[in-house]
């Protein structure tokens, strides 16, 4: 199932009683005002699949360049947002961790 409501399609890829893992594309043209600062319900680890020119911003922190391989891990309700230069698409595969 593709979800298309959001700025990125979301593909379940698998789902357990620990956790539900996705994968999400973000389109290459995705104007940055779509990718707002937001807090999240559970923890999450986040692994770059593909992707170049990309940055994760946590709040009172400089925006930091992703690279495909790199694991983030986000706490729950810890603020941040997604910045796009317009280079490439990006993947990413989510792994959100149930309370």
């Amino acid at each position: 199932m593709v979800v298309t409501e959001f700025p990125f399609e979301e593909e379940l890829l698998e789902e357990d009683e620990n956790y539900t893992l996705v994968r999400r594309k973000f389109n290459k043209d995705l104007d940055s005002k779509e990718l707002v600062w937001h807090r999240d319900k559970e923890d999450r680890e986040i692994k770059v699949i593909s992707g170049s020119g990309w940055h994760i911003q946590f709040e009172n922190k400089l925006p930091i360049l992703i690279q495909k391989n790199d694991l983030i891990k986000i706490r729950k309700q810890t603020w941040h947002r997604i910045i796009n230069k317009k280079y490439t698409e990006l993947v990413v595969e989510i792994k959100k961790y149930k309370c």
